[in-house]
């Protein structure tokens, strides 16, 4: 004899009754269920939008009777009313779409069972959780703005501050600090780009799709979407439900960004070393060894780092689930909550790292010592040579190398003197160049290499400013779109429960 499913609250409200005879096992319950319910806070808000618009294009479509939807809709009225932490979801029933169904029909009967006409459990949470990726990339891109003003702000402070540049960690050119932090200022500006092409992918409706192929019943797509705040439909159908690509393009571009701020943590934290000092954090920004009582650690730098190699991890996470057939709800299960709160983790370091920028302390003394040394003036010289002997350039290049190599070699570190050239140039056998000692320390000066760096883009203070006010223009258009779209979010949440409400009866 089959069991009775009423003996119990059944687990699924459609399968009651119907296609199963037995409630959901507790090895169900405590897993994949719990699983599917512990996003509820995420995804909340999203659902019960998406069952608003739903009933709504129902009723205006002549499916839902007028008197059953003014039940229907001061139920779910009541329902958006609930806090998320204070929603009562019940695992045992599943995930968040049957903890609503069932408070919803315990609280006006069977007339809930309207609201399931052509759509699937799928499409209202996967509005849900677009809605929640959506919300979330409009506040990393308000928050990736202020991040790089901070930057700017930095820079223009140290348009005239010396350094020396590096490549493989060793002296390379002398530039400027300001110079320098416009090195992760452009990638910035193409993240912003990256993630405004994505709120545009996740922009795209995929309400009323039914469950594969479309719906026989008349749902006003078009309408749906406007109702959500969506900007565009989803052309079809069956992909509108599940896109798999779209979760891994978003995840790659929130790991591109983590990664290029993860470029300058790890600078960040080389230059606060002893061997370096070239920067500290402030007091507030650093941490304290439990053992070393001389220690102060720059915890959000090494918080930044494995962030972004926990987000590493998650792309290939998003990759693997995504590559599964069609129609298989695998590229979902994990990715509703993962993806939303992967978001709100990097939204929140943008945060962290915005304060590091705007509070850390560069040290221009110990930068401009270390400017002198490692010959930074070599390549200038070998230009000098080349245009002024007019010798090419790798025997320009060799002279200054060889030059270096018979400093070194008499216990000198610099700077190269013509001395060190007559003798290369006789090793190398080939004309003594005819420069003086003041011709070699005036290209040898760090602030006139650094002033003759005048190409689109170099280090001469003139063309840092012009690229600061580019930046600040492209920071201020992305800050427009983000703001606009949240005032517009807010704007269409409310004029959704103002609709709703209209079909309340007085």
């Amino acid at each position: 004899m089959e069991p009775d499913p009423h003996s119990k609250p059944f687990s699924d409200t459609y399968g009651a009754d119907g296609r199963l005879s037995q409630s959901a096992a507790e090895a169900l319950v405590d897993s994949a269920y719990k699983h599917d319910c512990s996003d509820a806070d995420l995804l909340l808000e999203g659902v019960s939008l998406a069952d608003l618009a739903h009933a709504i294009v129902l009723t205006e479509g002549g499916v839902i009777p007028a008197e059953v939807a003014a039940r229907l809709m001061k139920g779910l009225l009541d329902l958006h009313e609930i806090p998320a932490n204070e929603f009562p979801i019940r695992p045992e029933l599943g995930d968040v779409y049957n903890s609503r169904e069932s408070l919803l029909k315990a609280r006006i009967g069977d007339d809930s069972g309207w609201l399931h006409a052509g759509r699937p459990r799928r499409e209202a949470v996967n509005i849900g959780y677009l809605l929640a990726v959506r919300d979330r990339i409009a506040a990393l891109i308000r928050a990736h703005v202020a991040l790089g003003h901070a930057f700017l702000d930095r820079a223009s402070e140290h348009i005239g501050t010396l350094m020396p540049d590096f490549t493989y960690l060793h002296h390379a050119h002398p530039t400027s600090l300001g110079h320098f932090l416009l090195t992760y200022v452009h990638p910035m500006l193409r993240d912003l780009d990256r993630l405004e092409a994505a709120y545009h992918r996740v922009d795209a409706s995929p309400a009323g799709s039914g469950s594969v192929n479309g719906t026989r019943l008349p749902v006003d797509r078009n309408r749906l979407a406007q109702l959500l705040g969506f900007s565009s439909v989803a052309p079809h159908t069956r992909d509108a439900m599940w896109q798999p690509d779209v979760p891994i393009e978003c995840i790659s571009t929130v790991v591109t960004l983590m990664v290029n701020l993860d470029r300058f943590a790890e600078e960040l934290q080389i230059w606060g070393t002893s061997e370096f000092d070239f920067a500290d954090l402030p007091d507030s920004l650093s941490r304290s060894s439990v053992i070393m009582p001389q220690k102060k650690n720059p915890y959000p730098l090494a918080y930044i780092r494995g962030l972004t190699g926990h987000l590493l991890g998650k792309t290939a996470s998003f990759a693997a689930v995504g590559k599964t057939f069609s129609g298989n709800p695998d590229s979902r299960i994990f990715i509703y909550g993962e993806l939303p709160r992967a978001l709100e983790r990097t939204t929140e370091a943008v945060r962290l790292f915005a304060a590091v920028i705007a509070d850390f302390s560069p040290h221009p003394e110990r930068m401009a010592r270390g400017i002198g040394e490692g010959f930074p003036e070599a390549t200038d010289l070998a230009d000098h040579l080349m245009m002024s002997e007019r010798m090419d350039y790798r025997t320009a290049h060799h002279l200054v190398g060889r030059a270096i190599r018979v400093a070194l070699d008499s216990g000198c570190s610099g700077p190269l003197t013509a001395s060190h050239f007559h003798q290369a140039a006789e090793l190398l056998g080939i004309p003594s160049p005819s420069w003086d000692e003041q011709t070699i320390a005036t290209l040898s000066s760090p602030e006139s290499i650094v002033a003759s760096r005048q190409s689109l883009g170099g280090a001469a203070p003139d063309q840092v400013r012009a690229m600061i006010e580019s930046a600040r223009v492209r920071l201020e258009t992305a800050r427009n779109f983000s703001d606009r779209i949240l005032q517009q979010t807010h704007e269409t949440k409310a004029a959704l429960v103002k609709t709703a409400q209209l079909f309340v009866k007085p």
